[in-house]
């Protein structure tokens, strides 16, 4: 009778036992799917904002070209990096591409550019690619020139133009602004991807 009781009382034990075990994993999983939830979206929101960024700098590159060659909006509203030489040239060799992969900082003048560099892929894998187009902080100021401050996790952010209604009286682009990362949250690349289109209004 005596042997009996033991037995039953170990058997409840273990019963307990295991109850408190699978909960326990249970609520560590709750615990680790959230923290993963909570960095996926707040990543995807500083993704939003590294995107917005860059499409409202490329703004700023359209404005500038109207300010420094004001004398000729139709052919240097598109010119790549201030070039002077797309004045009275209707076929201007230094516009912004179509469809290159560009990325976009600023020069010690506070001027925005372009630099295509030989990357010729959206791959985030490519340690190429990681390398161009790796997104860092400088002074809570997103830039794609090397700084002592890094993002965690490594964003990339590329650029890219198509032309619409091309040699019309309403020339247009549309930049993309294209984001990817990636976190604990999944083993895919998360990706955030901008659109603006831009006109050369004024000409």
């Amino acid at each position: 009778m005596k042997k009996s009781k033991k037995a039953t009382s170990i058997a409840e034990a273990m019963v307990v036992l295991l109850i408190v075990v699978t909960w326990v994993t249970w609520m560590y999983k709750i615990y680790d799917e959230s923290i993963k939830l909570s960095d996926a979206t707040t990543n995807k929101i500083q993704a939003i904002q590294i995107a917005k960024q860059w499409i409202e700098a490329f703004t700023n590159i359209r404005d500038t070209n109207w300010l420094l060659f004001s004398s000729d909006y139709e052919n240097c509203w598109n010119t790549l990096n201030y070039e002077p030489a797309c004045i009275w040239d209707s076929a201007p060799l230094n516009k912004i591409k179509e469809w290159w992969y560009y990325k976009i900082y600023r020069d010690p003048n506070n001027k925005w550019l372009l630099d295509a560099g030989t990357i010729t892929t959206s791959d985030y894998t490519n340690p190429l690619y990681l390398t161009f187009h790796r997104v860092w902080l400088d002074n809570w100021i997103y830039t794609q020139t090397w700084t002592v401050e890094e993002l965690k996790p490594a964003f990339t952010r590329e650029i890219k133009i198509a032309y619409s209604a091309w040699n019309t009286t309403d020339p247009k682009m549309t930049v993309t602004s294209l984001v990817q990362w990636k976190d604990k949250s999944t083993n895919s690349v998360h990706k955030v991807e901008l659109d603006q289109v831009l006109s050369n209004w004024k000409q």
